[in-house]
């Protein structure tokens, strides 16, 4: 096969924790630049993972690279600055290693690809690296080969971290070589450091001469640059030279990061173009989006800006069931085929992974199922595939999931599914049930309603902190009406503020109640709220839907997952949490059954609160001088669960 001229590189997925078992082995993680070495006839190219030529950037490499003894070949690895003890530091990289004294230049290769005609690429990594380690053997100058540890990964990545290394790298034994980033690579780190676009910087202050902190942002879903905070230490004076110099050529008059995430500083403040990349340490994030203690590092010359996000773990893989996906397993009696069947993948969820979050929760999402009849999302293949919406119980429901009969609309009646235990719910995860949409009344009384439910669901462009905004508008009116309500997450970008109620009124007094706390959110701040569902009348505002409260509506129940990507959960919250800065990324379905194990459920009250909708109730939402009319039509229910 002929040798290309460059191949798109496998990256490492971010997790929180290394995986164990016997398919995977271990690598310390590097801390230089990720290169390509491309031999052909003697000849070398170092790429970049941009597609760079950095050959006469690195030629003692180049060199030792062309005297390998091969026509051609495509090595992975990376370009280093190793202290005498064989360790790696990009800040030694950046200042010119080998200037400095003590440290020494190295291309460290993890992997092979192609090697004198043939593709290695479809090959298990055990075998390439086999083929790699006979390549570089006895090789320990400008060339080295990366030693793995076939060892359980939590042990390999402590000792890592008491070395005070950069963290590790698990590869599967048995895995091709696949571009992009996947879940056969998982990096996990000892230290809290990744890539940051610069925006800007202030002015030096006392003797410190060029600038004083660079103002530093990542890029969200939108690809907004979203300002992450500010790094003033870490720099030499030759680094603030060259960082000055750069940076002056750079200027504009606009700060390049987005108003609708944090704000950086306008005191001294000079904007740049987001063109560069800087590397910073940091010990973690704070609630607010904002580095804590953070140290610069270098610049990230092999990345683009555009390149640039925040940097969340994902959970390591799940284990298999031993037998494979043909294993049969019970949980709280219900049989499970298939239970390694992936659902989330990034995450690693398998179907068996879901029944055992619903066993861990089952105490607090029961009550808030139980005896409801249920829309669902199902994802037979996972969030990642076809997902399809089904309210009625038909041909391969699960015994366990019970069925009522509903009149609807035309007269008829139809056969609805509910549940109300542990069983039932592990009976939705076989199915591949991703999300639990209840009504909000129970079968026995389906014609009166006992929650309101106010779903905020934001336009695009609108900030996390207007929707809050409006959750506490909705609680300050609900007050005002002697109501209590409880907010939680949607698993989504919105909020939903949920009103226990007593099941006495019927479902267009409830419509009512919520289209009048809607109107009134609208009339207090018109710029900011609508109810009204046109996509026109909802741009840069928060959509208040009380369409969830007429007969045959549903919401997403509480501790629910959704069917998005990265597993969240609609997940209850206390109000003072909501002021105290919680987002809905916090909340996923392997994060919700440890936030519940360590706390009081929020909504520990919900059902011992009595409160009904009262004659006074209604007239106190009416407007001052309406005139006298007829009662409004009523809504219609939504045909499938919103996506809030």
């Amino acid at each position: 096969m002929t040798l290309p001229g460059w191949v798109a590189p496998q990256l490492a997925t971010l997790v929180g924790a290394a995986p164990d078992g016997a398919d995977w082995v271990h690598e310390i993680k590097l801390d230089g630049y990720r290169v390509l070495a491309r031999i052909e006839r003697g000849r070398v190219r170092l790429l970049t993972r941009n597609r760079q030529d950095w050959t006469e950037r690195f030629p003692a490499v180049a060199d030792a690279a062309a005297k390998l003894p091969v026509k051609e070949a495509l090595l992975d690895g990376e370009i280093v600055a190793l202290d005498r003890s064989g360790v790696s530091s990009f800040q030694a990289l950046q200042q010119g290693a080998e200037e400095t004294g003590g440290w020494s230049l190295a291309y460290v290769a993890f992997d092979l690809l192609f090697l004198d005609g043939r593709d290695l690429r479809g090959e298990p990594l055990v075998e390439r690296k086999r083929a790699l380690a006979r390549l570089l053997r006895g090789r320990r100058g400008r060339l080295r080969y990366s030693e793995h540890f076939d060892a359980p990964g939590p042990e390999v990545h402590q000792r890592a971290c008491r070395m005070h290394l950069e963290g590790i790298v698990s590869k599967r034994k048995q895995a091709p070589y696949v571009f992009g980033r996947g879940q056969a690579w998982l990096k996990v780190k000892c230290v809290a450091r990744q890539e940051f676009v610069i925006g800007g910087y202030t002015d030096p202050e006392g003797a410190r001469a060029e600038l004083g902190s660079l103002l530093l942002g990542v890029h969200d879903r939108d690809g907004r640059l979203v300002y992450a905070g500010r790094v003033g230490t870490g720099f030499t004076d030759a680094t603030l030279a060259a960082l000055g110099k750069r940076l002056r050529k750079l200027g504009q008059g606009a700060s390049p990061f987005s108003p609708e995430g944090p704000r950086p500083p306008a005191r001294g403040a000079h904007w740049v173009k987001p063109v560069l990349v800087g590397e910073v340490a940091f010990t973690e994030w704070t609630r607010d989006g904002l580095l804590r203690h953070p140290a610069f590092e270098g610049l990230r010359e092999d990345k683009p800006a555009a390149q640039v996000v925040r940097e969340a773990p994902r959970a390591a893989p799940a284990r298999r069931i031993a037998g494979g996906s043909d294993a049969d397993v019970a949980v709280a009696g219900v049989h499970l085929s298939h239970p390694d069947r992936v659902l989330y993948e990034e995450q690693a969820i398998t179907k068996l992974g879901l029944a055992r979050y619903y066993e861990a929760v089952a105490d607090f999402i029961v009550p808030h199922v139980a005896d409801r009849p249920l829309s669902l999302v199902r994802c037979p293949e996972g969030a990642g595939g076809q997902c399809f919406y089904q309210k009625h119980a038909g041909p391969g429901i699960p015994s366990e999931v019970k069925r009522v009969r509903i009149r609807e609309r035309g007269g008829a009646t139809a056969a609805y599914p509910y549940v109300d235990d542990l069983p039932g719910l592990v009976a939705l995860a076989q199915i591949g049930v991703l999300e639990i949409h209840p009504w909000g009344a129970r079968v026995g009384r389906i014609d009166r309603p006992d929650r309101l439910v106010l779903d905020l669901d934001p336009a695009p462009a609108v900030p996390w902190a207007r929707v809050v905004e409006g959750a506490q508008a909705i609680r300050g009116l609900l007050g005002d009406l002697d109501l209590v309500g409880f907010v939680k997450t949607t698993g989504g970008k919105g909020l939903h503020v949920v009103v226990p109620l007593r099941p006495s009124a019927d479902w267009e007094a409830l419509r009512a109640l919520g289209e009048g706390i809607g109107a009134e959110l609208v009339r207090r701040a018109p710029d900011h709220y609508t109810i009204n569902p046109l996509k026109a009348a909802r741009r840069g505002r928060v959509f208040v839907d009380y369409l969830r409260n007429v007969r045959g509506a549903t919401s997403v129940a509480a501790y629910s997952p959704r069917a998005r990507a990265d597993a969240p959960v609609s997940t209850p919250l206390g109000w003072s949490e909501l002021a105290g800065g919680a987002t809905p990324g916090d909340f996923t379905v392997q994060t919700v059954p440890r936030r519940l194990a360590a706390r009081k459920d929020p909504w520990a009250d919900f059902f011992s609160v009595d409160q009904a909708i009262t004659t006074r109730t209604a007239r106190a939402l009416a407007p001052p001088a309406a005139p006298r009319r007829s009662p409004p039509p009523r809504g219609r229910a939504r045909s499938r669960p919103a996506r809030s």
